[in-house]
């Protein structure tokens, strides 16, 4: 009886998720986190109904892998972006691509990797909770493995993103109600990755049934509060800003000690300089310096350091006429030609070169050797 129940449940809901999914999809709103949970919410359903359907029909192991692998890479990149707009979009312009592409590698992987069970002839493990099917090594590692790409993608999100877990409010309110549903979210994605490791069928259809029953919280909870992730965006935001505002003490000693550093040279000439080694050298913390940049010069780090770089390169070209081109750009932590020609053009509006020589014409310095190349 209490099979019979757990069966039309999950495929009521699957059902109930099938709708509610589409329905999201096919509404005329743009915004990304919309779209989103259309997609997560047409996977769960896709997922259960499939799930549902295993009870009466069995595809064979490689599509079914592939079914499954890709409903939960399509669940694991909705979460990512849900994840990404609540905590203000990526960082770095690319790493959503780059997330993308190792999900897509790692579910590739995943579906491989059930074929050596067969190349190796390997003997017979254990039985699928969820079907019954006879598995392998390779076929249980795959099972299981499946269930982390949702919760790496969880941390990797916020990783990416421009605002952090420190710029969560500490009061109740849009952002606390949308973390909860993504803490148990998480909790419950591991009970039934934790399941399949140990073949517990009662922890697995609990863990399913959790699941069922938290994803129709979070349809009927979004629909009827459709407003309540931009609420939740805003207040991190707003956190956010606060965490990074600068006193203006504050401001005077990172403007002074970031004075002494670009006089001393010696740190700001350093091939592979980045952000984080920079603030220790200064002895701040990484996030404060960062605010520094952002706030209160209005530029990021790469483009202050490369001005800085620059303004050297012209005092070296003026003052040490001996020293090719070449060498100045070695000496100002330049690693690449390349890069240093097209950031001194971008700066100057003319190349290291013609600089000299308008330096040469001018009377201010005399050159002395040809610039090598």
């Amino acid at each position: 009886m209490i099979d019979e129940i757990y069966h039309f449940f999950r495929g009521a809901t699957g059902l109930a998720m099938l709708v509610g999914g589409a329905s999201f999809l096919v509404e005329p709103v743009r915004e990304r986190v919309h779209k989103a949970f259309g997609a997560m919410f047409l996977a769960l359903g896709l997922l259960f109904m499939f799930s549902w359907l295993s009870a009466y029909w069995k595809p064979p192991l490689a599509l079914d892998n592939f079914l499954v692998i890709i409903i939960v890479f399509t669940i694991s990149q909705s979460l990512f972006e849900i994840s990404l707009y609540l905590f203000g979009d990526e960082a770095v312009r690319g790493s959503r691509r780059i997330v993308y592409l190792i999900g897509a590698a790692w579910s590739l992987l995943l579906w491989a990797l059930p074929f050596l069970d067969f190349a190796f002839s390997l003997p017979i493990l254990r039985s699928s909770i969820e079907d019954s099917r006879p598995m392998a090594l390779f076929q249980s590692i795959s099972s299981t493995g499946v269930y982390l790409w949702p919760i790496a993608i969880t941390f990797l999100s916020l990783r990416s993103s421009r605002f952090h877990v420190a710029d969560l409010p500490r009061k109740p309110g849009a952002t606390r109600a949308m973390l909860v549903g993504i803490a148990g979210l998480v909790v419950i994605l591991a009970v039934i990755g934790a399941a399949l490791l140990v073949s517990s069928n009662g922890l697995y259809h609990a863990g399913h049934t959790a699941l069922e029953l938290m994803m129709l919280l979070w349809l009927l909870f979004y629909r009827a509060r459709p407003n309540l992730f931009l609420a939740a965006r805003k207040e991190i935001e707003q956190q956010h800003r606060q965490r990074e505002r600068l006193e203006p003490t504050e401001t005077i000693r990172i403007a002074e000690r970031l004075e002494r550093a670009v006089k001393a040279d010696r740190i700001l000439t350093k091939p592979g300089l980045d952000l984080p080694s920079l603030a220790r050298a200064l002895r701040l913390p990484t996030y404060r310096l960062s605010s520094y940049f952002n706030t209160v010069l209005g530029v990021s780090f790469p483009a202050w350091l490369n001005a800085a770089r620059i303004e050297y390169v012209r005092r070296l070209l003026a003052e040490k006429p001996g020293m090719s081109i070449l060498e100045v750009s070695i000496e100002a932590g330049y690693s690449s030609k390349t890069v240093f020609n097209s950031q001194f053009l971008r700066r100057t509006g003319m190349s290291p070169s013609e600089y000299r020589a308008t330096l040469a014409n001018s009377g201010t310095v005399s050159s002395k050797q040809d610039d090598k190349r």
